[in-house]
């Protein structure tokens, strides 16, 4: 059995060494073995032999409260949600400082939340997909012919996406570094809308109207344009009305015609030469 002594010594000593972890993580967001044993004063050794390593050091700092910022079960939610303000912002530059910052929280909290920046930002591209009710128009499409319900299937996509546009392109321009948020991004904003969006398509095509084409060629007819105005934003939009043109979603009914009718020619005989 241990002495009362040595019981009291081994307390002090976890104490120690939980009070250094809290002050690494509020001082750098991280909290690492070499960091927490230099604020103690001990070695790497002595740590694991208290806590045996840093998944039971974090258990018990949030057993203790002593990460009660990020110990809340609502807190994770207030990490992402402020994320999404801040990288909804035009240009955004989505570091943990700044979403820290606008949650209110240190670093620490996030990143005990959060492994790292990445991680962060996959998260909250499982946030961006639009709503079923977001699509709601299409339902009022029966009753229209091919080309109006073709400019109302655009338009609509278009609003689902330009609501979170900001969000979106920052995500994008994020995902440079980082191929699994890329793959997040692609099954947010694709796959998930896709069977809501191609079972309406394959409705009109079994009542005679559209072709039954391979289902990722018309998700990408429909739809390619409208994103890329998303994630080039005013960009776009200015070099199309330098060369006197419009995005597709403010021309749908003329992109309808292309889509319906393709690039082939009007049936006028071209004669060349004399």
């Amino acid at each position: 059995m241990s002495s009362p002594a040595r019981s009291a010594s081994g307390s002090a000593t976890r104490e120690r060494i939980l009070r250094a972890a809290e002050q690494e993580l509020a001082g750098t967001g991280r909290l690492t073995l070499v960091g927490v044993a230099a604020r103690a004063g001990l070695s790497r050794q002595a740590i694991h032999y208290h806590y045996r390593g840093l998944p039971a050091l974090r258990e018990a700092l949030a057993a203790a409260g002593r990460v009660a910022q990020g110990s809340t079960p609502d807190t994770r939610d207030r990490i992402l949600d402020a994320a999404v303000r801040v990288l909804s912002r035009p240009w955004a530059r989505a570091g943990i400082d700044e979403i820290a910052g606008e949650a209110g929280l240190t670093k620490g909290a996030v990143y005990h939340h959060f492994a790292d920046r990445a991680a962060l930002l996959r998260a909250v591209a499982e946030r961006v997909t639009p709503t079923a009710e977001e699509f709601a128009p299409l339902a009022d499409t029966d009753g229209l012919d091919d080309r109006a319900a073709l400019a109302v299937l655009l338009r609509t996509y278009r609003a689902a996406v330009a609501a979170r546009a900001d969000l979106v392109r920052n995500l994008v321009i994020a995902s440079r570094d980082d191929p699994d948020l890329v793959a997040v991004m692609a099954r947010a904003m694709i796959a998930r809308m896709a069977p809501l969006l191609l079972a309406w398509y394959r409705q009109r095509a079994a009542r005679g109207g559209f072709r039954d084409v391979p289902p990722s060629l018309a998700f990408q007819a429909l739809f390619g344009p409208v994103f890329a105005q998303i994630v080039f934003g005013p960009f776009l939009e200015e070099v199309l009305a330098e060369v006197g043109g419009r995005p597709v979603a403010e021309d749908a009914e003329a992109y309808a015609d292309l889509l319906l009718h393709g690039l082939g020619a009007t049936g006028r005989v071209i004669e060349e030469g004399p």
